[in-house]
């Protein structure tokens, strides 16, 4: 088994925050996403896949 491999993907930060995310709904955590955040994360994400898709149609 490559252990770079393994590394690399149990270093990716998507599968980083999945994980974090399991750990504080585990503790109880009150840890939340400020509104203003959230609005700016959807928007920005509605527009990237505007800019990428638009081109595509």
């Amino acid at each position: 088994m490559n252990f770079n491999l393994l590394i690399d993907n149990l270093t990716n930060p998507a599968l980083l925050f999945f994980v974090l995310g399991i750990i504080a709904v585990y503790l109880k955590s009150d840890l939340e996403i400020p509104a203003n955040s959230s609005k700016f994360i959807s928007l920005y994400l509605l527009f990237a896949i505007g800019f990428k898709g638009g081109p595509e149609l």
